[in-house]
This record gives structure tokens, C-alpha cells and sequence, in this order.
């Protein structure tokens, strides 16, 4: 079971969902023709757009199959990845899905095998009347019913039930991959918002001490009491700043230990600062997502085993024969219960065939076809979602570094700026507005680097989530269920 669970998250699939629906239609009985309303994405690819870019050269090893959460170095957000995927309640739901799914796997193969059911019957007659004696009555009897698979429809069932285990087993590569990448993000937002917090405090010490300048210029006569009020007004802002900024900060700490099943009590601490880019040096072509993102490959498998249940919604307007027998004893004499040509003597062959159903199972055959037509379009949004996903963020990776880039100048002509207003300030030749907008604007371009450092992170993170997430996109076998281990 495991080995097949590990293949599916290597399958070479079709890159266009025309060609999945040709794949599903392979099957004998299932002759599903899309109408014209149905949108390929062949057809997507045919229209008159530029072919798709191949966005990064790929590298020798490629970057979605590495380890991509090492390649930051930050320790502690391994652990806390590590952390997660062992505690995360999401992950566990899904493992709790797929080990339902193995069940009802075995419940479709039990099909195959004859049905037996013994019954035990005991009766106690008392007479009133004395000379007639009391008695007890015993009775056993043993059933038999068996039904061949004439058509398929039995193998038919137990391959739906297979693949939607294996549909189950994406989703858990998924849940992985999704959980990883928001450990990931609220991380570096904790840290991001821990840089926030303790740029409020140099900025109430930076207000603090204009204040004290303003006031001592207000006392000696060379400033008025409006710059005074200012200045004060200026710390009240700093304050009120720094009390949202340690607000965001727990919240994120409550975040993150949220995603590890921990309680939310704020007690996670930030790193103390965000930790280095790593580059990036290939990530593949459009086409390699296709057999990456756990998503797609489980909406694949589900097209498929959607396939499987119109061919069941069909057969069922198949005649079905059953072969039943039983065997029956009463009283003491039990030896014919034991003989099996007594059984084999109380054989019997049915053959049932749906005659009249008000038009049900012809309808129910409708229904699955109509569901495959849902499942087929969701698929092609699914496509167009995980490309858009690499595309913006392969972006961003650009217009974030420029952003970054800028934002460094912006601050150091700020800082300049601001210590050259505040000398001047003390000399009486420039005024407390200037000054109070010379360290605004280094404050706000100190805040926005900060930011722009830990969107990249993040930017970073969704690429990667876009991609498949390499190792986070597979389940190590020593993350399974003791149970799912045991069968592989």
C-alpha cells in the first residue's frame, strides 16, 4: 500500500486536461465525451497567446526536490517546522482521512468474497398439563450468497475505492506542504513584528529626546509652547505606535503556536532578526509543477476515479447473478448441517435486471458524468491557479529585490537627513515641523525595510509552495501511521 501511495507522488502526467479526460476514456465502458461547453486546457494552449516562459533555467539539482526550509539559515524555524508537521491537527485530520479511505478499501475488496451468515434458534415449550411433557426446540441454519463480477462492476468499485486513497495520500503531501509554508510565513512575520516592536522603542527614545531639546529651547525663550505641544504630540503618536506593533507581535506568537498544536499564550519568542535570503538558482519549467503539486496530482487521481464511478453508474443498468445456498438442522439431529451435499442440493442461481426505476439509474449515470464535467473544469482553474502562483512570485522575487534596494538608499539618506536637521534644530535655524518630518521619514523607511526583508522571505516561501515543495511535498515513511507502515 505504501509503495503505492510513494509512486503517485511521481507520476509523469499529461500537461493538458484534453488529454487526462482522453486517458480516463480509455476505460472500455466509460466513453465520456465532453460537449463543446467544456473548456480544455489544449484549448487554452492553442489560443492565440505566447507559448508559457520557461521561467528558470533548472538547476543541476533542482530546487523544488531539495530541502527547501534548510536552505534558510534559521535553526529555530526548522524545529518549528519539524514541530508542526508531527502535531499539526490539520495534517492529523488528514491522516485520519486516509486511514478511513484504507478501510473503505477493504470494504470494496470484501465484495469479491462469498457472503456466510448462521443463525441459532432455541424455543421452550412448558404444558400446563401434566402428562404432556415440556419440550425444547433447536434450529441452526447457515447462508451462502456469492456474486460473481460479471461485468466489472465489483473491480470497477474496488479501483474507485484505490485511487481515492491515493487522492488521500496527495492531500496529506499537501496538507504537509501547505502547513509548512504557513509556519514558515507566520515565522518570519514574528520576526518581522518583533523588528517593528523594538523599532518603536528607539522611536519613543528619538521623540523623547526632541522633546527634551524643545522643551529646553521653550525655556530659554527661543521656541514657543506649540512646538512643545508638538513634540509631546509626536511621543503620544510613538507610544500609540508601539502598543499596536506589541499587539501584532503576540498575535503572531499565538499564530505560530497555534500551527504546533501548542496553546496560544503568546510565549513563542522571535528570533532577533530575519535571517538571509538563500538564492535561488532554478526552479524548473511550467511543465515540472504538473507533477510536483500534490493538489494537481490528487485532482488527477479523482478525475480518474471519477471515471470509474460512471462506469459503475453504467453497469448498474446491468442484469446481476447472485448464487445462494443454505443449509438448515432442528431438533438433535445437527449431522445434515455439516453435510455439504445437503448444501450443494439447496444451491440456488438468480439473475436480476432492472426492468422499470422511473428513469433512476439512467439519471444517476447523468449525475456522474455531470460531476466528471465539474471535477474536469475545476482541474483547469486548479492549472491556471498554480501557474499564476509561480508566475507572481518568480515577479516578485524581482520587483521585491529592487523594492529592498531602494528602501536601503531611501534610509540612509533619511538617517544623514535627520541627523543634519537635528543639529541645525539645536542651533534654532530650522523648525520642529522639519525636524519631527526628518524623523518621520527615517522612521518609516527604517519600518518599511524591515517589511520589505521579510515579504521577500515570505515571497520566497510561496514559491516554493507554488512548486510542489520538493521533500515537503512526500511523506517520509517514518511520518506514517504505524499502521500504513506495516503495509508497506
Amino acid at each position: 500500500m505504501l509503495n503505492s501511495f510513494n509512486k503517485s507522488y511521481r507520476l509523469r502526467i499529461v500537461t493538458s486536461v484534453a488529454a487526462v479526460a482522453i486517458l480516463l476514456s480509455g476505460c472500455a465502458s466509460l466513453n465520456f465525451k465532453p460537449d463543446s461547453t467544456i473548456v480544455s486546457t489544449q484549448s487554452v494552449l492553442e489560443a492565440d497567446v505566447p507559448p508559457p516562459p520557461k521561467w528558470v533555467v533548472p538547476a543541476p539539482d533542482a530546487l523544488p526536490s531539495i530541502d527547501w526550509v534548510r536552505g534558510f539559515p534559521d535553526p529555530i524555524l526548522i524545529e518549528l517546522v519539524d514541530e508542526a508537521l508531527k502535531e499539526n491537527t490539520d495534517i492529523g485530520i488528514a491522516y485520519a482521512r486516509l486511514e478511513a479511505a484504507i478501510a473503505r478499501e477493504k470494504v470494496s475488496r470484501a465484495d469479491r468474497l462469498p457472503r456466510v451468515s448462521g443463525s441459532f434458534d432455541v424455543s421452550r415449550t412448558e404444558r400446563s398439563n401434566e402428562f404432556i411433557p415440556d419440550s425444547t426446540g433447536l434450529s441452526t441454519g447457515l447462508n451462502a450468497s456469492w456474486e460473481p463480477d460479471l461485468w466489472g462492476r465489483i473491480s470497477d468499485g474496488i479501483s474507485a475505492s484505490e485511487i481515492e486513497s491515493e487522492a488521500i495520500a496527495s492531500d496529506i503531501a499537501g496538507a504537509r506542504l501547505s502547513i509548512t509554508g504557513q509556519v514558515a510565513q507566520s515565522w518570519f512575520n514574528l520576526i518581522e513584528a518583533r523588528l517593528l516592536a523594538e523599532l518603536s522603542v528607539r522611536e519613543i527614545e528619538t521623540q523623547e529626546r526632541s522633546l527634551r531639546l524643545t522643551q529646553r529651547r521653550f525655556e530659554s525663550g527661543v521656541a514657543g509652547s506649540s512646538d512643545v505641544r508638538l513634540a509631546r504630540s509626536a511621543v503620544a503618536q510613538a507610544e500609540a505606535t508601539q502598543a499596536a506593533r506589541k499587539q501584532r507581535l503576540a498575535a503572531f506568537s499565538r499564530q505560530v503556536e497555534v500551527l504546533l498544536n501548542r496553546y496560544p499564550a503568546s510565549a513563542l519568542q522571535a528570533a532577533s532578526d530575519l535571517p538571509e535570503l538563500p538564492p535561488l538558482t532554478g526552479v524548473g519549467t511550467p511543465e515540472y509543477i504538473l507533477t510536483q503539486r500534490p493538489d494537481l496530482i490528487a485532482a488527477e487521481q479523482r478525475l480518474a476515479g471519477q471515471g470509474f464511478q460512471i462506469d459503475l453508474a453504467r453497469k448498474a443498468l446491468m442484469p446481476s447473478l447472485s448464487l445462494t445456498g443454505s443449509t438448515n438442522a432442528s431438533g438433535t439431529g445437527f449431522d445434515s448441517f455439516f453435510d455439504v451435499d445437503a448444501l450443494l442440493a439447496r444451491l440456488a442461481a438468480g439473475l436480476t435486471a432492472p426492468i422499470f426505476q422511473g428513469g433512476r439509474l439512467r439519471a444517476n449515470v447523468e449525475v456522474q458524468e455531470a460531476v466528471l464535467k465539474q471535477q474536469l473544469q475545476s482541474y483547469i482553474g486548479t492549472v491556471l491557479d498554480a501557474y499564476l502562483d509561480v508566475e507572481n512570485a518568480l515577479d516578485g522575487e524581482t520587483r521585491l529585490a529592487e523594492s529592498e534596494a531602494a528602501l536601503r538608499v531611501a534610509l540612509d539618506e533619511a538617517r544623514k537627513a535627520e541627523e543634519r536637521l537635528e543639529l541645525r534644530y539645536s542651533e534654532g535655524l530650522v523648525t520642529i515641523l522639519q525636524l519631527l518630518d526628518a524623523q518621520t521619514r527615517r522612521l518609516s523607511a527604517e519600518g518599511q525595510l524591515i517589511s520589505a526583508r521579510a515579504e521577500r522571505l515570505q515571497n520566497r516561501v510561496r514559491l516554493h509552495v507554488a512548486l510542489g515543495g520538493g521533500a515537503y511535498g512526500d511523506i517520509p515513511p517514518d511520518a506514517l501511521p504505524a499502521f500504513l507502515r506495516d503495509q508497506g
